[in-house]
């Protein structure tokens, strides 16, 4: 199904099916295997992802977007040719790289070096950053390539600088 058929009523259904058809296979639900119960378990996973992403406007590549949440090749590969007509394989959403939290620090503070100087409100801080409002204002406050201007408004500087001029 198209990612536009995607909707909360489709996934029950399609979960719904997906168990019923595994408890008659079995007998009932509870004789499902663990690892058939673990397929179900992370296929649905993938679909309220994938409807998340639908959500929130449908930016960027899907196959990411369930890479980031940890979902595994395999159920990726499934769910996008069935939900998004994406026909891809499991070695290709392997090789998908998903940014970490340490990389997107560290662009961050790369963004800061021509920088020096300017003001920033909290707000604009956070979409340079693309994390949430509280962790980038914990992040700034414990950083020393921010000085606090006045409430919400940012200073962007040069930690080495700063202490070389204070001796």
């Amino acid at each position: 199904m198209p990612s536009t058929k995607l909707s909360l009523e489709s996934l029950e259904i399609e979960l719904k099916e997906k168990w019923e058809t595994a408890s008659k296979l079995y007998g009932d639900k509870f004789s499902i295997p663990k690892e058939e119960r673990f397929k179900l378990g992370e296929h649905e996973r993938a679909l309220h992802v994938l409807l998340v992403w639908k959500r929130e406007g449908e930016k960027g590549n899907p196959a990411r977007t369930l890479r980031t949440y940890g979902i595994n090749e395999s159920t990726t590969a499934e769910v996008l040719a069935d939900w998004c007509d994406m026909a891809i394989t499991e070695e290709e959403v392997a090789d998908i790289k998903v940014e970490k939290r340490a990389d997107k620090y560290d662009s961050f503070i790369d963004w800061t070096k021509d920088k020096l100087f300017e003001q920033y409100t909290t707000e604009a801080l956070v979409e340079v950053a693309g994390f949430s409002y509280p962790t980038v204002l914990k992040f700034i406050q414990d950083s020393p390539y921010f000085r606090k201007v006045k409430k919400g408004l940012w200073e962007i500087r040069d930690p080495k600088a700063d202490r070389e001029s204070g001796k």
